[in-house]
């Protein structure tokens, strides 16, 4: 065995002796959410009939197929709590049987079911109703019981109006980690109090996927900060235990009209396919959070490339991050991103800048030593050829737009 793999051998147990035990998210979960798809990001109504046509839908598009697992029922889904037990109670016009009977109806479709709590007193939402949401303060052992009770296999806890002077994150996240764990229902757990206290520094032993920064929204300065935050943090991330970049918007979020299918995209399909790109260098969890029923061929060609979504699932578990720049007209526009994989070496050349570049990277940059190297065009689906020299450019990468290869070697590559 080379040294290469003792070495990652030794990282990948050293981090698994720390991440959460639950036996979850071995490779970055994907999945969909309710939240930016029939309405636009912020304004979540969601019933039972949706999510339970979404459960469909990804089956019949073949989400389900390329390996997105879960449906996620997102902020608003609750109404108050029981007077009598306090147990959380379903918003009753939307739910009217409760969540259970859309988990089950999930499950017998073969996917995975999720929902929204907040570790505060509240919700951070209204949901347009007069009365606030209540979010799991005061209740953290009581709601990981009724959500393993309703058969749900993923909770997203929010960071809403929490109590001063108990509101630590460690403490907080960490008690209701606890909690779902001592229900004995294997729930992936994916906190989000927004990369207030770094938590990919932490947060591991407790969640096994944990939000790096601020909302995405659908408009490119935010898509660009977000990679941003995110292009350093490979190293704390591994099987169980993922930085999470937030929702994918691929194909715009929801419109104003509040209709079924309909969509209005803030970004364009080069910077969709940016953001697809670099969530999948960066081993994020991929949630998708647009409107999947009567998907268009920009989103089946984005969401369902076998190739990147192999990448992204790569069985040697392996985040990649930013790994150098490229010489353009402005310092950093041109960006190398990489990300060990089984095969070789997967490698996003990014240009952040308001025009095209060439962007050239060396095989050394990406830890590839020996030629030569083959190459494959990712989006394009297409074998470049053998390349014996120490470095490729990618030609004309568009503003905003990011290439996609696959390098494989006759031996292993160093790692980066």
């Amino acid at each position: 065995m080379n040294s290469y793999f003792c070495s990652l051998l030794l990282v990948l147990l050293l981090h698994c002796a720390v991440a959460l035990d639950n036996g979850v998210a071995l490779t970055p979960p994907l999945g969909w959410d309710t939240w930016c798809t029939q309405g636009p990001c912020g304004r979540d109504w969601c019933s039972a009939e949706e999510v339970q046509s979404a459960a469909d839908e990804l089956v019949a598009n073949g989400m389900q197929a390329a390996g997105y697992q879960y449906v996620i029922i997102s902020d608003c889904w609750a109404d108050t709590r029981d007077p009598h037990n306090s147990s959380l109670t379903a918003d009753k016009t939307r739910f009217p049987n409760g969540i259970k009977p859309v988990c089950d109806y999930i499950h017998k479709k073969g996917l995975k079911c999720g929902i929204y709590t907040d570790l505060g007193t509240n919700t951070c939402s209204k949901g347009g109703r007069d009365h606030a949401i209540p979010g799991s303060y005061g209740h953290y052992k009581q709601d990981a019981q009724t959500f393993a009770d309703w058969g749900i296999d993923f909770v997203k806890a929010d960071f809403c109006n929490t109590i001063k002077g108990d509101n630590d994150p460690h403490k907080l996240y960490k008690e209701f980690s606890d909690a779902l764990n001592a229900t004995g229902r294997p729930i992936l757990f994916n906190s989000c109090e927004w990369g207030l206290d770094k938590p990919w520094e932490w947060m591991a032993p407790i969640a096994n996927t944990w939000r790096t920064g601020h909302d995405h929204a659908d408009e490119w300065s935010n898509t660009a900060s977000v990679i941003e935050i995110n292009a350093n943090l490979a190293s704390y991330a591994g099987p169980g235990a993922w930085n999470d970049a937030d929702f994918i918007m691929v194909g715009g979020e929801g419109c104003t009209d509040f209709a079924v299918g309909h969509r209005c995209p803030g970004q364009t399909d080069t910077e969709y396919r940016t953001s697809f790109s670099l969530w999948v260098i960066m081993a994020s969890q991929i949630i998708v959070a647009t409107e999947i029923r009567n998907m268009s061929a920009f989103q089946k060609e984005v969401l369902l490339n076998k190739e990147l979504l192999a990448v992204h699932q790569d069985r040697l578990r392996k985040a990649g991050q930013r790994v150098g720049f490229a010489n353009c007209s402005q310092s950093k526009v041109c960006q190398i991103w990489a990300r060990n994989v089984t095969s070789g070496v997967a490698v996003a050349l990014y240009n952040s800048d308001k025009v095209a570049h060439d962007i050239t990277f060396s095989f050394a940059t990406v830890g590839i030593h020996k030629t030569p190297v083959a190459i494959r065009d990712l989006w394009a689906h297409t074998d470049l050829g053998h390349f014996s020299g120490t470095s490729y450019t990618g030609k004309a990468i568009p503003s905003h737009g990011t290439n996609m290869y696959l390098l494989s070697m006759p031996e292993t590559v160093t790692n980066y």
